[in-house]
């Protein structure tokens, strides 16, 4: 087990595939008269690139930086497939998301901007981009039905090479930026290449407590020996090879494994997170409405009255782009439904405003107004629930 009272978890590595010297930190005291220390449970759950995204966790930062707790313990729950798979439930819209960039921004975020604060990962469970997150912390808890798998999404893209030139650059770039987050938790990197190459087998030998692994069926202990699928962790599975620090299932036996038998949990960040996740979600909700809106009032608009509703028409393209910069969650998931981003949704409202000033000087000529146009968007997504 590693020991987190003698090094900060997030010190290790400064910047993704550069190792840097650890500085060392004295255990955190505890800030209360009491003895008692603080600590403050970070929420990483729902869908990763869109509940799990760079701006909410700008704000986790700042209240961290407020309230300087003794301990930080982020809680990963980021799972694209069921447990129960015969249910066959899992929405294919709620999959993780293909968003490298913004999970290293996370990652280096939380990593740099509260380094001198000790951190834990504590993973309920993670299928997809999640695990990656997981492996980039090195003090990682896992609770008794956690996984920690997925990881063959990483080189999704580059099946979409057939030259193979290509294919193998773009196999050794992709590559490497998943194994960027395995080195900043201090993984060896043979365990992040076999959980996001197939072809890769996975073993592993013991040596007193020392484990060396090995990208084939050489070691004493086989992990996994399918060429056709990644490898993958239980979480016994983890903890017995040295990959997870303990196993709890509750915050009261996370805490006894870091040797604390009374702490104090922060209030308020988990609601943040949760009225975050609410508050995306539910703007998504009204941008289908919108949208449905949008094409209503454009095939209204024929005759004197096309003014009137490409004027609304227009307006409700002007509500989809205001939630869209005030979550980039809504943009993700409007535009992986309908094909738009915030630029196309501009150009739309450019043309719908050209059609209007086109109808008014055709009225004021004395004609009659033109028919709208546009369309093109068919709906925001709808909730997960």
């Amino acid at each position: 087990m590693r020991n987190l009272a003698l090094v900060l978890a997030s010190a290790s590595v400064i910047s993704f595939g550069t190792a840097l010297a650890a500085p060392q930190a004295e255990p955190a005291a505890a800030t209360a008269d009491d003895g008692i220390p603080d600590v403050y449970f970070v929420p990483m759950k729902g869908q990763m690139g869109t509940d799990v995204h760079p701006s909410i966790y700008k704000d986790v930062i700042d209240d961290i930086r407020k309230t300087k707790p003794d301990l930080v313990v982020f809680v990963l729950n980021c799972a694209d497939i069921n447990t129960i798979f015969y249910l066959q439930d899992d929405d294919p819209a709620e999959a993780s998301q293909f968003m490298l960039g913004e999970y290293r921004e996370i990652v280096q975020m939380l990593h740099e901007e509260i380094r001198d604060i000790p951190q834990v990962m504590w993973v309920e469970d993670s299928v997809g981009f999640g695990s990656l997150m997981a492996l980039a912390w090195t003090d990682m808890y896992m609770t008794s039905e956690a996984r920690l798998a997925g990881l063959g999404k990483v080189l999704m893209p580059v099946m979409q090479w057939r030259d193979p030139d290509v294919r193998a650059k773009m196999l050794a770039a992709w590559t490497g930026i998943g194994k960027g987050f395995i080195e900043q938790g201090g993984y060896p990197l043979d365990i992040g290449e076999a959980m996001m190459r197939p072809e890769k087998r996975l073993s592993c030998s013991f040596e007193g407590r020392d484990v060396t692994w090995h990208l084939d069926t050489t070691g004493t202990w086989i992990i996994d020996d399918d060429e056709k699928r990644t490898s993958q962790f239980t979480a016994q599975l983890a903890e017995d090879t040295g990959i997870c620090d303990g196993i709890a299932d509750t915050k009261d036996d996370l805490m006894f494994l870091l040797g604390y038998r009374e702490y104090r949990e922060v209030p308020g960040c988990e609601a943040t997170v949760e009225r975050y996740i609410d508050d995306w979600r539910r703007t998504l909700d009204l941008c289908t409405t919108w949208v449905q809106e949008y094409q209503q009032y454009l095939g209204w608009a024929q005759g004197d009255d096309a003014i009137k509703y490409l004027g609304q028409a227009k307006e409700r393209l002007e509500r989809i782009l205001g939630a869209m910069i005030k979550y980039p969650a809504v943009e993700i998931r409007f535009r992986s439904a309908t094909g738009a981003d915030k630029n196309a949704i501009k150009i739309q409202i450019e043309q719908l405003q050209e059609q209007i000033r086109a109808a008014r000087k055709q009225q004021q000529g004395g004609g009659r107004g033109g028919v709208g146009g546009g369309g093109g968007l068919s709906g925001g997504g709808g909730r997960r629930r």
